[in-house]
């Protein structure tokens, strides 16, 4: 048995326990749209990228007092990506809900034109290298920096350049491919 000096009193514990779950409702609340969206982003299918997002935050209640405040959301997506993987999809599946994204910030556009656009990026994407997506939507949509990836990732800062560039170069390829093929649909 543990000298009593050594015992954490009964209500410390309860107001660590309860600061833990207060720090957790804000890690959710801040970042679970950006943790779903990098696993649909990735390839995954609804189902999938919700169940992936639930692991992700149980592993998150898990390591919370290993998590940095600073570093949550780059905590997050890592272990995201690192739950995407284990799962070991070989086939990349682009499907779009209804309801995905339903939270954009856009004010004045239809939801349904937000829906086509998102369906029209989606349809880009699945053109791009499934191994410079991650890199490319990371930087270009979720807005995580180059060192950020480098360091979620873990590979050289050196290779986030190059994966993004490459990225950018085949999205920009798969992008007129698609304009060009939906203005001959336009034509007919």
């Amino acid at each position: 048995m543990a000298a009593p000096a050594e015992r954490i009193p009964a209500t410390e514990a309860a107001a660590a326990a309860a600061a833990d779950r207060i720090r957790l409702e804000k890690i959710f609340a801040a970042h679970h749209v950006s943790v779903w969206r990098a696993l649909r982003r990735r390839g995954l299918s609804l189902e999938a990228a919700e169940d992936a997002t639930q692991e992700t935050f149980l592993l998150a209640a898990e390591k919370l007092d290993d998590i940095r405040p600073e570093s949550e959301r780059s905590f997050l997506i890592a272990t995201a990506l690192r739950v995407a993987h284990t799962l070991g999809r070989k086939t990349v599946r682009w499907e779009l809900d209804e309801d995905m994204d339903q939270r954009l910030a856009a004010t004045d556009r239809d939801a349904s034109e937000t829906r086509a656009d998102m369906q029209l990026c989606d349809l880009v994407l699945s053109k791009v290298d499934p191994d410079l997506i991650e890199v490319f939507v990371l930087y270009e949509i979720e807005g995580l920096t180059s060192p950020e990836i480098a360091e979620l990732l873990q590979i050289p800062l050196g290779s986030v350049a190059s994966r993004l560039r490459r990225a950018r170069e085949q999205f920009r390829t798969a992008a007129a491919r698609v304009e060009k093929s939906l203005q001959k649909e336009g034509e007919s």
